[in-house]
This record gives C-alpha cells, sequence and structure tokens, in this order.
C-alpha cells in the first residue's frame, strides 16, 4: 500500500508542478492553450499512470477543505465558538459566509483542480492503445465525479467541463442546472463501474474499484431522490447498486468492521472500507491534517503537535444523554479523559474529536503529516443506504431487511437491535428518524451529517433549533437560500455579469 502512495507523491511531483503552474489563472482551472512542458511529458503508459496519481493526489485536500471545513462545520456535529476566535469556518458554521470567505474559494479551487487533472488526462490518453487505458480513463472519471459531486452540493448550478479548453472559451462557460450536474456525474460513473476492475494487485491497493464507482452511484441516485432534486425514478436505480455492492462483501473486499475504533487506525487502511484518501507520513507530503483539524489540545503523549484550537467543540447535547454510553462509537469518536501513560494520572481535559487520531503515535513530523487514511466510502454507509432504500420503497411498514441492515450497524455498536415492534419500526417516518439518527452516530467527522440534512430535508429545522440554543443571540433566520453557498467573488469576476450569484448572497 506504501507503494502506491509513494508514487502518488512522485507523480505530484512530476506532473503537479506542471496542472498547478497552469491553473495558476484566477480562472476556472483552464491552463494555456499552449504548453510545451506538459505536451512532452505523456509519451508511454508510465507516464500517464503518473498523471493518474496526480489526480489522486489532488484529492488530499478533500477531507479537510470539502468534508470538514464545509460540510461537518455546517453541521449539527460542530459547535463553533465564535466569542472565541474569528475563522472562516465560523463564518460557514453560523451562516455568515460571503462570496469573499476565503475558505469557498478554497474548495472551489481544490475541487475544480481534480476536475482539470482528470480532463487533461482523457486528452493526452486519447492516442494509446495499451491495456490500462480504459482503466486509467475510469479512475480519471471516477475522482472527476467524486469532485463534481460536491461541487452541485455546495453550490447547485455549476459550469460542467468535460475538456481542457482556452482561457476565453472558458470564461464563457455556464452554470449548468443542477440536474444535468447530476447526470454528468451519473454519466462518469457508470462508465467508472463498467471500467474499473473489481480488486487490484497489493502494490496497487486503495486505488479505486468497480465497487467504488457502484457505491458512491448510489450515493448519488440516494441524493437525487431527496432534496433538490426529488427525482422518484432515481431510487430504485440506488438499489440497484447497492444490491451489488452489498453482495461483494468479504475479507478480501470490504466488510463490516466488528470493533468500530480499527476502522480508523493505520494498520487497517484500506482493509474495511470500499474507497479512502491515501496519507502516509514521513514529511513527503502526503499526510493527513485530519487530527489536527478536528481536535482541541492534545497532552504530548497523545501526539507531538498540538491540535487546532478551543473555538470547535463537541456540542454538549450530542456528548450527553442523547447518545447512549454503550454505544462503542461514542468513546471512539470523542474522548475528555486525558490519562498519563507513564503517571497514570488524569488531567482536567474538555471533550474533543479523537476519532482520527492515533494516540500515542510518533509518526507525524509535523501537524500535517498524520498517517491514517480518511474514508470517503465506508461499507457501512452501502449497508445504511440500503437499508433506508428498502425502508423508502416500501408501502406495508418497515421491511424485516431493512430491520436486518440497520441492526449489522447496531449490534456491532453495542447498541439492541431494532424488532417489528419498536417504535423505530412503527412506522416509514420513524424508521427515517432512527436512520438519521444512527447515521450520525457512525459517520460524526467524516463530512456526511450536513449532506444527510439537507437531502432529506431537515436541514433547515435541525440547523435553526440547534443555533437557537448553542449561539448566543444567533440572528439569522435559517431558508432555503442557506442550503447553498455563494460563488466565490473571484469567479464572478472573471466574466463580470455572466454568473449570477445564488439567490441570497451579494
Amino acid at each position: 500500500m506504501k507503494a502506491l502512495k509513494l508514487l502518488m507523491y512522485s507523480a505530484a511531483l512530476s506532473v503537479g508542478g506542471l496542472l498547478t503552474t497552469a491553473c495558476s489563472e484566477d480562472i476556472l482551472y483552464i491552463p494555456p492553450v499552449a504548453n510545451n512542458t506538459a505536451d512532452e511529458f505523456y509519451q508511454d503508459e508510465s507516464q500517464i499512470n503518473q498523471a493518474v496519481m496526480a489526480i489522486y493526489n489532488g484529492c488530499l485536500s478533500f477531507p479537510q477543505s470539502s468534508h470538514w471545513n464545509m460540510a461537518e462545520i455546517r453541521s449539527d456535529n460542530i459547535q463553533v465558538n465564535i466569542a472565541l476566535v474569528q475563522r472562516d469556518y465560523s463564518d460557514i458554521s453560523n451562516y455568515s459566509a460571503s462570496s469573499q470567505t476565503v475558505q469557498l474559494q478554497a474548495t472551489w479551487t481544490d475541487l475544480f483542480e481534480v476536475v482539470y487533472r482528470a480532463n487533461i488526462l482523457q486528452q493526452k490518453i486519447e492516442p494509446f492503445t495499451f491495456a490500462r487505458v480504459e482503466q486509467f480513463k475510469a479512475e480519471a472519471r471516477f475522482l472527476r465525479a467524486l469532485a463534481y459531486f460536491d461541487l452541485v452540493r455546495y453550490w447547485g448550478p455549476v459550469p460542467i467541463a468535460d475538456k481542457v479548453s482556452g482561457i476565453e472559451d472558458s470564461k464563457n462557460i455556464p452554470r449548468a442546472p443542477i440536474a444535468d450536474v447530476y447526470r454528468f456525474i451519473i454519466d462518469d460513473l457508470k462508465f467508472a463501474a463498467d471500467n474499473l476492475p473489481a480488486a487490484y494487485a497489493a502494490v496497487d491497493k486503495g486505488r479505486a474499484t468497480k465497487w467504488a464507482a457502484k457505491a458512491l452511484l448510489a450515493r448519488v441516485y440516494l441524493t437525487g431522490y431527496g432534496y433538490p432534486l426529488r427525482d422518484a425514478s432515481m431510487l430504485p436505480l440506488a438499489k440497484q447498486q447497492l444490491m451489488a455492492v452489498y453482495a461483494a462483501e468479504s475479507p478480501a473486499t470490504f466488510s463490516v468492521a466488528q470493533n468500530f475504533a480499527d476502522l480508523f487506525k493505520t494498520p487497517n487502511d484500506n482493509k474495511y472500507a470500499v474507497f479512502e484518501i491515501q496519507y502516509i507520513s514521513g514529511g513527503v507530503g502526503l499526510g493527513s491534517t485530519v487530527p489536527w483539524d478536528q481536535g482541541n489540545t492534545f497532552p504530548p503523549f497523545w501526539s507531538p503537535y498540538n491540535a487546532g484550537g478551543p473555538d470547535i467543540q463537541v456540542p454538549v447535547a450530542f456528548m450527553g444523554a442523547n447518545w447512549p454510553k454503550i454505544d462503542r462509537r461514542k468513546a471512539a469518536t470523542y474522548d475528555s479523559v486525558v490519562r498519563n501513560p507513564t503517571t497514570g494520572l488524569i488531567q482536567a481535559g474538555r471533550p474533543q474529536f479523537t476519532k482520527f487520531l492515533e494516540k500515542g503515535t510518533t509518526a507525524p513530523q509535523n501537524n500535517r503529516d498524520y498517517p491514517n487514511n480518511f474514508p470517503i466510502i465506508r461499507f457501512e454507509d452501502v449497508v445504511l443506504m440500503y437499508s433506508e432504500v428498502l425502508n423508502e420503497e416500501s408501502t406495508s411498514g418497515v421491511p424485516a431487511l431493512a430491520l436486518t441492515l440497520i441492526n449489522r450497524i447496531r449490534t456491532r455498536s453495542g447498541l439492541p437491535a431494532y424488532t417489528a415492534t419498536s417504535p423505530e419500526a412503527a412506522s416509514k417516518d420513524a424508521f427515517r428518524a432512527a436512520m438519521l439518527k444512527e447515521r450520525r452516530y457512525e459517520f460524526v467527522c467524516e463530512g456526511h451529517r450536513w449532506f444527510d440534512l439537507v437531502r432529506t430535508g431537515n436541514a433547515i429545522p435541525v440547523m435553526q433549533q440547534f443555533k437557537n440554543t448553542t449561539v448566543t443571540n444567533f440572528q439569522p433566520k435559517l431558508d432555503e437560500h442557506d442550503l447553498l453557498f455563494p460563488i466565490p467573488l473571484v469567479e464572478l469576476r472573471i466574466n463580470p455579469g455572466f454568473w449570477e450569484q445564488n439567490p441570497g448572497y451579494n
């Protein structure tokens, strides 16, 4: 597995520099038409493979820039103390972000960087006929779809770019309707599912598989079934993909981890999840920032590098009685007990997220160098989505299989199983509420909660109540415009007046 990660690093040095230079203009990820250095690089299969690795390398920022600073921070899993410090994530958390909020531009740029790298790969690979051509195309399109899925969920209508364009042409790409963006994503993932292998040799473990494409496609369909598209035709399509991935569970592919905490430990990278962002420490630029981003104040016997700061807090209601203590996920997700392993003394601590922190690790060389992978698609997500779909399609109560599936996650976590007579199975709506709670406990700190609230139509009432009870004198009255972010001002200025800002923003 380390070989793949080091290949990503090599690719970043040899190809990434070309792409970064090409993307330095204040435009939509489009390089100058003439780039002799780039033209000279894509000469054989080895160099094309490095270009594919450069696309993966572009995803290294997603867990921080997209999943944490944009999605998790926006949800009721995080409480930001605005009295302590003013940060971009404070504005995002408290619904005061504007088109000039730097984090919005950073995330937009990170996502479109991956789109650009995927597009140039598609262009440069055309003359080749070696055996892995279709696989490489499929990997590029899978990662492009991954980026576009975040783009459309954050900003709604966004420009669709399926090829490399010149500067002037790029200025005139319109924002496509949300439904069109979803069709574009679905087309990419269908191609990926048809052309990616089911598994790889050990040296390539961690690359996207057909199962990763099918699982992401299922998530896209399930999201399309909900807000904002509310397309009922997508529900059976999600079920079809989920059935296929669920049937592929095995010790050699992916599975439900019997010990929840094992999911986030470096020795188990690429063991349980369907697809992960690959990290490795060692000061080579391939480390993770996630433990540092999500923590508060690490004692030196937990980590040699302190965490982000005290302004990010675990909500009191979340860490309290609302989350049963018997749920093993609770202790594995956050910690307030700082026990010195040498003296045995317990020092005062404040609850902080330690889900991705391997306490006692000496591996990182700085706070951006943690080694453990970040899951983009866990098999547990497949299980819970499958359960949700079965409930949604039912016309006569909660199906037995839906209960069996959610109970796989609950009993593994130490919680009692639901039965046909449980209140949670009394109606479709009751099961929906139980599913939303289960997903919250399972995926906290992984960037799912905000998207789950939005697609199920719960974001506005849940977040309004949460903010009213956790933020002193919270002013905004949340409405539908808060479900999207404003288009970054820099992007609007590329071709003034061509794009309209999202409703409710200047």
